[in-house]
């Protein structure tokens, strides 16, 4: 919510501030002698959206409206988030699974920069997360970091799934993210 205000106010100080270009001082098209190169680069990239990316604020509702776009296409493929076939469909072949992950990727939500396992500083934010709900009475709460894992998590319950530990760990998780978030 912040950076449409943010780049707003950018835009605006920009607008103010800037001089009218002289005439020897405009851009003019100029076609390279490799343009056509330059235009391959340049469609490829433009064919790789970037993924949305969950963030740590999200309600179930925001969360829900982010995933609909990526539910959409593997639908279209005929099959469910897992690659399964919807129901009254036959089982898709593995190569049709795989045709609808690599089709339907640029659309499937990435984990929350806090969270997400290619951030060098997620772990540390994990940690953060894991004494926050020590501080709140979890006694039994672990990071989870997998390696090949998207994210880096925590598993709560301990080796003999500790119910109380369970239950507070899913009622103050969400609240000691956010709060570790802002450290």
């Amino acid at each position: 919510m912040k950076t449409p205000v943010l780049l707003a106010a950018l835009l605006a100080l920009t607008a103010c501030s800037a001089q009218a270009p002289k005439a020897s001082e405009v851009a003019s098209l100029s076609t390279p002698a490799n343009a056509s190169a330059s235009a391959g680069a340049s469609a490829s990239a433009a064919a790789k959206e970037e993924r949305p990316r969950e963030r740590l604020d999200m309600t179930p509702e925001d969360f829900e409206a982010l995933q609909a776009p990526w539910r959409q296409c593997m639908a279209e493929h005929g099959m469910d988030q897992k690659g399964r076939a919807e129901p009254g469909r036959p089982e898709p072949a593995k190569e049709d699974v795989d045709k609808a992950l690599v089709e339907c990727e640029s659309k499937d939500p990435l984990p929350p920069w806090e969270k997400d396992s290619t951030n060098p500083e997620a772990v540390d934010f994990a940690n953060r997360v894991v004494q926050c709900l020590r501080e709140k009475g979890v006694r039994y709460v672990e990071v989870v970091n997998e390696p090949g894992a998207t994210m880096v998590s925590y598993a709560f319950g301990g080796p003999n799934n500790d119910p109380e530990s369970i239950t507070l760990g899913l009622d103050h998780v969400k609240e000691c993210e956010i709060a570790s978030s802002a450290k």
